[in-house]
């Protein structure tokens, strides 16, 4: 192979070397053109490039927006979770302490009953056998004996008069003072 066919073969490849890379950068560049949003229609290599720049930095400037913005939304998410937590929490304690409440007013409430309970039948015994009826604790008489304290009493004062003035019997031997 002479000198000048080598030159020539060399200068060849380097055309088509050539040739494939302007193709590249052509097929990027229309590629650039459909892919960036076409404001003026320009078809010209250097406006879609400028038209792709601009698009980039609008990229890049809603990118950091974006990233602020769901920041600001993450810490007040977070924030709000806290105090939903908290306000969660604290209704968790407030039923543990009316669940606590409840129990202990239902147990103090069977233990009125059975002390209520124990009083009538006491009271019904002894008046069967004409004893004296056991007197029924200040804690006892509630709300569920009302009906039978009341008559209670009228009984407890009908015998107390009795004992101040006597019998009827007693009464009528008396000379009367007027």
């Amino acid at each position: 192979m002479s000198n000048d066919e080598w030159a020539r073969i060399r200068k060849d490849n380097h055309k088509e070397v050539e040739r494939r890379r302007r193709g590249n950068i052509n097929e990027g560049i229309n590629e650039l053109g459909r892919i960036v949003p076409n404001g003026s229609g320009e078809k010209a290599k250097g406006a879609i490039l400028s038209r792709a720049v601009q698009y980039i930095h609008h990229l890049k400037e809603n990118e950091a927006r974006n990233i602020e913005k769901w920041t600001l939304e993450k810490l007040l998410m977070d924030q709000a979770m806290g105090d939903l937590q908290g306000q969660l929490e604290e209704m968790r304690r407030m039923w543990d302490e009316e669940r606590v409440a409840r129990q202990r007013a239902e147990a103090e409430l069977e233990l009125l009953r059975g002390h209520t309970a124990g009083a009538v039948a006491a009271a019904a015994a002894a008046a069967a056998t004409n004893a004296p009826a056991p007197a029924v604790p200040p804690a006892a008489a509630g709300s569920a004996g009302a009906k039978d304290n009341g008559k209670r009493d009228r009984d407890e004062e009908g015998a107390q008069n009795e004992e101040k003035t006597g019998s009827e019997e007693e009464r009528a031997k008396r000379p009367r003072v007027e």
